[in-house]
């Protein structure tokens, strides 16, 4: 995606109020990454954090939006390649102008890149629907439940080994993460997903839910090829920091709504 077509999707989501401002902005000339070449910025389909507007067709989603903010902030000249997530680990291992994201940032693999971060709180979590009453605290009181969850999957493992010395719970694996469905159709009382993308699926099912219990929690980040000079991800991290700092971060959750919230996602996201 060129810096050209991303200018476009940013006048159309800023508003006629704010053109004059950001035309200022991309009228400067960019910094090239390193080697006179533009940064390439690596993702996958992976809504909400990172997906394509179905109205612009513009990278939109609660990562992409900061990634978007972080280029504007330094000017570094860039382009977007949507990739299934092993070719896009394959581009960024050979690229030295290259960074990923969205990628968990874990202990393992902090040594293996520069790391531009936080730019989500992630996790796993369980889901009700909004009649659920039972107080949900410790695996001790899913006793007697029945838990949606995507069979095969890391966290179908991780909820076998949580309940295995809790009785009665029952796991009733689904083909897909989408089905969310399986909490209003008799099937299930609780649903297994990530703690940003279960609220999403549920929006998109047109089924509120909210959150009884977080699993885990993990830091979502950027991370970068070890040959990109360190210089241009300190840049990078510096923008992310004010950000963060002046609440423009916090305003992109809110836009998408925060975890385990029942909110108009798609609605406010182009509220000024």
């Amino acid at each position: 995606m060129s810096n050209r077509k991303t200018a476009r999707g940013l006048l159309r989501w800023l508003g006629a109020g704010s053109m004059v401002a950001a035309l200022g902005l991309w009228s400067a000339v960019p910094v090239m990454a390193a080697g006179g070449k533009e940064l390439l910025l690596l993702t996958e389909t992976n809504p909400p954090a990172n997906f394509e507007d179905a109205l612009t067709g513009e990278l939109v989603g609660l990562a992409a939006d900061k990634v978007r903010l972080i280029m504007q902030e330094t000017g570094i000249a860039h382009e977007y390649r949507i990739l299934p997530w092993l070719e896009a680990e394959a581009v960024l291992g050979r690229t030295a102008n290259a960074c990923i994201f969205l990628i968990n940032l874990t202990e393992e693999r902090k040594p293996l890149y520069q790391w531009v971060g936080p730019l989500m709180e992630g996790g796993w979590a369980l889901f009700a629907s909004l009649g659920f009453q039972q107080r949900i605290t410790k695996p001790e009181d899913l006793a007697g439940l029945r838990i949606a969850v995507q069979g095969g999957g890391a966290l179908e493992k991780h909820l076998r080994d949580m309940t295995r010395d809790v009785a009665g719970v029952t796991l009733v694996p689904m083909e897909g993460a989408a089905e969310i469905g399986a909490l209003f159709n008799g099937q299930a009382d609780l649903f297994a997903g990530g703690a940003w993308a279960a609220p999403y699926q549920a929006r998109q099912a047109e089924v509120p839910v909210r959150m009884v219990m977080r699993l885990t929690r993990s830091t979502g980040a950027m991370a970068c090829n070890k040959r990109l000079p360190p210089a241009t991800v300190a840049r990078m991290q510096k923008a992310l920091d004010n950000i963060i700092g002046d609440g423009r971060a916090s305003a992109i959750e809110r836009r998408y709504s925060t975890p385990g919230s029942w909110g108009s996602w798609g609605l406010d996201r182009r509220d000024p």
